[in-house]
């Protein structure tokens, strides 16, 4: 049986959220996958190259609420719900890194996104979407990719002690899986394991109430298949132009572990550690890190 077709529903609007100072006119979007789910999205800026961001797990496109503005006004951005989070559907199904890879590949080959070449942006689990994409279909209509904060892989192995400091085997992956039952304690205590500086207290609240939109078991068996990732033996593959962000101090990586992406990477991906900061640097440091990245979306490729 042939996948349904995919299906786009547009409606342009003034969106005003708290924590930004200004009102940004955005597209506000869904498109249906090839298995029937809706992704939500929103397109920023009108110039510039196209950037699409990938938020972590129990996140969503609001987690970017201090930098889509920003980068806008250099860059046409494109901000979605991975399937599970925020706006878009929640089925039963779907459970993989690869299954949002598919996802991230509808979206771009069924909207406006193709014929841009964009780059991805991905934090967190955003990175290992980012890699599992390459993976399945390839770098040649992508145009740079930007990992933030993320360890090839977050399994402690004989040859990789550079883990997750927080879900690195089955123990402590069932730790966290019984964790989100409580969503609300869970919400509170992810937000202090990835913010050393946290934002205003409307940001604050923001996170928290994108956090509490997920099913807890949809978390633990989406966690349960990406943690156990080990994507060394394909970054040394890519060849696009890499920007590679991390924290110093981040509750979820040792820096190390981030490192390695840009050294399995090789010569074509450049690192920029964020002194002090957590995982969540993107909204510790905003400024610093809506310029770093709109300044590489803007490099020419030597």
């Amino acid at each position: 049986k042939p996948p349904r077709p995919l299906l786009q529903f547009k409606a342009t609007c003034h969106f005003l959220s708290a924590p930004r100072a200004s009102v940004a006119t955005i597209d506000m979007s869904f498109v249906t996958t090839n298995d029937g789910v809706r992704l939500h999205y929103k397109s920023y800026g009108k110039h510039g190259p196209v950037v699409i961001l990938i938020h972590g797990w129990s996140g969503s496109s609001e987690y970017f609420t201090l930098n889509v503005d920003a980068l806008a006004k250099k860059c046409r951005v494109v901000a979605y719900d991975l399937r599970f989070h925020g706006k878009s559907d929640k089925p039963p199904h779907g459970f993989h890194v690869a299954r949002l890879a598919a996802d991230l590949h509808d979206l771009i080959s069924s909207t406006w996104i193709a014929p841009a070449k964009p780059s991805l942006l991905g934090t967190s689990l955003g990175c290992a979407v980012i890699w599992s994409y390459v993976e399945l279909y390839g770098q040649d209509k992508l145009s740079k990719l930007i990992f933030v904060d993320q360890a090839p892989s977050q399994w402690k192995m004989p040859d990789w002690p550079h883990c997750s400091k927080g879900i690195y085997d089955s123990a402590s992956l069932a730790n966290i899986q019984h964790a989100v039952l409580d969503m609300d304690a869970f919400a509170d205590g992810n937000a202090d394991c990835c913010l050393s500086k946290p934002p205003a207290p409307e940001v604050m609240e923001l996170l928290k109430h994108e956090t509490l939109i997920c099913d807890p078991v949809h978390l633990g068996a989406l966690m349960a298949d990406h943690a156990s990732k080990d994507w060394r033996p394909l970054l040394p593959r890519i060849s696009l132009p890499c920007l590679n962000l991390y924290g110093t101090e981040s509750g979820c990586f040792p820096a190390a572990g981030c490192e390695a992406v840009t050294s399995l990477i090789g010569s074509n991906c450049r690192s920029v550690a964020f002194e002090g900061c957590n995982h969540w640097l993107y909204l510790e440091e905003p400024d610093r890190f809506n310029e770093l990245v709109a300044n590489f979306l803007h490099e020419l490729v030597r």
